[in-house]
């Protein structure tokens, strides 16, 4: 009787998950991994990373792939922009920000830019649910934080992408008391104001 309970709570797990599965999630649930490794075979699961599985229609979404192996990882930058429809610029790699001192994988992912942050209140902030192209849920920042990113980072960005994506904020979004609150917890007030600022009046 308690091997069915096992299996049919893995199963939950699974299909909540969309297709996807990890070791520590079955570990959490205080289900012995045997019963993972078994249910992996019996349902032809592909193991993607240690101790992580999902079937082939999971495999498609890159960006719930790579953040279900590392809960911490955040997307942010161009992929945030991309994952909140303020550019058609396709992302080439995946670029996130986790708190300092996450090292999930020992093993380097050539597509992956990690930015690391040593305040806490900070990674935190601007933390939102955002659909993949696939209609399934992941983390990144919202528009806000991603404008005062792009700002604050503006030298890593092209400056048409930059340009692009606070003429969109202002136009289409413009949550002006969010966006002072953001600024001001990352100290960078009168760069974002001064800068948008000249690109708004020079429409």
């Amino acid at each position: 009787m308690k091997v069915a309970i096992n299996y049919r709570k893995i199963e939950n797990i699974f299909k909540k998950n969309s297709g996807f599965i990890t070791r520590s999630e079955v570990k959490d649930a205080n289900i012995s991994t045997w019963f993972l490794s078994n249910f992996a075979k019996k349902n032809n699961l592909t193991r993607i990373a240690p101790g992580v599985y999902a079937n082939e229609d999971y495999l498609f979404d890159d960006y719930y792939s790579l953040q279900k192996r590392y809960l911490k990882y955040i997307f942010s930058g161009l992929n945030a922009l991309y994952l909140h429809h303020m550019t058609d610029k396709i992302p080439t790699k995946f670029e996130v920000t986790a708190p300092r001192g996450y090292n999930p994988s020992r093993n380097k992912i050539d597509s992956l830019s990690v930015r690391y942050i040593s305040d806490k209140n900070i990674y935190n902030l601007g933390i939102c649910d955002v659909e993949t192209m696939f209609g399934i849920i992941v983390k990144a920042y919202d528009e806000e934080r991603v404008i005062c990113d792009f700002i604050k980072y503006r030298d890593k960005y092209d400056t048409e992408t930059v340009i692009k994506a606070i003429k969109y904020y202002a136009k289409a979004i413009n949550n002006q008391t969010k966006l002072l609150n953001y600024t001001k917890k990352l100290k960078i007030e009168e760069k974002v104001y001064e800068i948008m600022e000249l690109l708004t009046n020079n429409d």
